[in-house]
This record gives structure tokens, sequence and C-alpha cells, in this order.
């Protein structure tokens, strides 16, 4: 087993051991993994409905936008540059993802 140590404000920690007291330490951990896990995948699916809608106006997909946009290709336009962040921010997201599952 190992022992993790975590730098507080005191009124989480106090919040944090109550929760630990309640759950138990395996089932905190696995609640906060969970939570984690359906909040990303949320995050995921909000961003591809978001890159579709440029994929649609665009008549392309996002990875090969972006490949483009990224070789300096397509230039800066207000459009582009939000489309290639929330597409950086999707795939930053899915990398998180598959390191919690």
């Amino acid at each position: 087993m190992e022992t993790i140590f975590f730098n507080l404000q005191k009124p989480y920690a106090i919040k944090m051991q109550s929760l630990i007291k309640i759950l138990g330490e395996n089932l905190f951990v696995d609640k906060f993994i969970n939570y984690h896990i359906n909040r990303l995948k949320r995050e995921i699916a909000r961003m591809q409905i978001k890159l579709e809608k440029y994929e649609e106006k665009y008549e392309m997909r996002s990875s090969q936008f972006y490949e483009q946009f990224d070789n300096g290709e397509l230039g800066d336009a207000k459009d582009y540059m939000l489309w290639a962040g929330i597409y950086e921010f999707q795939m930053d997201s899915k990398k998180q993802l598959i390191q919690l599952i």
C-alpha cells in the first residue's frame, strides 16, 4: 500500500478527512477517479459537438484542419483560432482520460 500526502488548506483537509471516514479510503479514491473520468467524457462530448459544426462549415475533418493550421497553411482567421483551440483542448482531455482509465 502506498501513502499519499496532500497540502490542503484546513477547510478542505477537514472535508476530505470526513469523506474518507464516511466512504473508506478505497471507495473515496474510486469515486474521485470516476468523477473525473465522467467529467472528462462530458467535456470531450461537448467539444465534439462544437468540432462537428466547424467540420460541416468548412467540409474538413478536425484532424486534417489542425494539421494544416499547425503548418501555417490556413492563416489565423477567428474561426480557425477557435477551432484549433477546441481541438487542442479535446486532445488534452483525451490524454488525461487515457491516463485515468
